[in-house]
């Protein structure tokens, strides 16, 4: 398991890893972190993935938005940078090989930032999904980039899968692809807060829709 949670000293989120011999638990968080950028901001919203020839890698968002800047999530100003890193592991998938990779930062059209990321892998190709903005307002959206290796260069779609208004949504973000690419999950405001939706994507070649 892959999960975010705050450090004492220093005073920010990590990344950290836990095993269990059962998907159902209990499980048991190993002692070190896997990432943490502290003079970054930290690192937060890692998910695996396992490629064709079974390395594991994860990915994650360094909290760079998290130092501030004003704004309703930070960094407004753009002082800080919240890239996506990519990092290998061994093949007991909680140990790093080698340093990470930086695969995606954010663009002035993205906001004071990009988070939430998941990769998948379809017809040869690697899909990162990722959000822009901030969740409480109806900018954040669901984009996606493409590339033929892993570490990329990924190049970011034209246009974002889900924005604030399409299907009678407000601020859709945090997808998660389904292997192959197909369905995602991902959430939206409701009326009680945010709640998850299901969603089918379609493909030409390389270009999603929802």
């Amino acid at each position: 398991m892959y999960y975010a949670a705050n450090n004492v000293n220093p005073n920010t989120q990590c990344i950290g890893t836990a095993t269990s011999t059962t998907p159902t638990g209990p499980y048991t968080p190993q002692g070190t972190s896997l990432a943490c950028p502290a003079s970054e901001g930290g690192a937060i919203d890692p998910a695996g993935f396992i490629d064709d020839d079974g390395t594991h890698w994860v990915v994650y968002k360094v909290d760079g938005n998290s130092l501030g800047g004003g704004g309703p999530c930070g960094n407004q100003d753009g002082s800080f940078s919240t890239p996506i890193r990519l990092q290998r592991l061994a093949g007991d998938a909680i140990t790093s090989v080698g340093d990470p990779v930086t695969i995606l930062d954010r663009s002035p059209a993205d906001g004071p930032l990009i988070e939430a990321p998941s990769l998948i892998k379809r017809d040869g190709l690697y899909v990162i999904s990722f959000s822009s903005n901030c969740f409480n307002t109806p900018l954040y959206d669901i984009g996606y980039a493409t590339a033929t290796s892993i570490t990329g260069p990924y190049t970011k779609a034209a246009q974002p899968l889900l924005l604030t208004g399409q299907y009678g949504l407000t601020a859709p973000g945090g997808a998660d692809l389904a292997p192959g690419g197909n369905f995602m999950v991902f959430h939206a405001n409701i009326a009680a807060g945010r709640g998850m939706y299901t969603a089918q994507l379609s493909w030409n070649e390389s270009v999603a829709a929802v």
